[in-house]
């Protein structure tokens, strides 16, 4: 099973996603980017951190599934990503994911949210300017719109609730 989590930048889908990881096996699709690693970033777990040669290289040799230009840098999903046995889970900027998910149907969307206040908080502390948290604010009210779309829509309002629902949803669709 293929398991898209997406959602505005700092809505928590990293924790979500390191929360599930302690509770249920799955593989995770590393993505490729040509942003700089942050200092807490390990390359080959959290991002394949690549040149914008090597990412257009890839582009070029059609070894991407998918990818998107997102805050001035590239993200994409390498073919072999989905090539792992039983669940993957990809963590993927919204319009890479809606994108997947409408050439992809047996794909699973999940759509993860936060409120406006906690989210502008949480970006806040991350270091992140007035401007640039103004820009991801608007980014993520466009981003909103496409969360019908998705199979699942998940309010984190608490983690440890968020990764229950998340791993009911999983059983629910490993039942059928």
């Amino acid at each position: 099973m293929i398991l898209i989590i997406t959602g505005p930048s700092g809505v928590g889908k990293n924790t979500i996603i390191d929360a599930l990881s302690k509770k249920l096996e799955f593989n995770f699709s590393v993505s490729h980017t040509t942003r700089p690693k942050r200092v807490s970033e390990v390359s080959g777990k959290d991002y394949h951190f690549i040149t914008d040669e090597e990412f257009q290289s890839m582009i070029n040799n059609n070894e991407l599934l998918e990818f998107e230009e997102y805050g001035g840098f590239i993200y994409g999903t390498s073919r072999k990503e989905l090539d792992q046995e039983g669940l993957v889970i990809l963590d993927l900027e919204v319009n890479g994911a809606t994108k997947l998910l409408n050439n992809n149907p047996d794909f699973v969307g999940l759509f993860i949210d936060i409120n406006d206040e906690e989210l502008i908080n949480r970006l806040n502390n991350r270091g992140h300017n007035t401007d640039f948290i103004n820009k991801r604010m608007e980014l993520a009210s466009k981003q909103r719109k496409y969360k019908d779309t998705y199979d699942y829509n998940i309010q984190n309002v608490d983690i440890n609730t968020s990764v229950n629902q998340i791993i009911d949803i999983i059983y629910k669709l490993e039942d059928r």
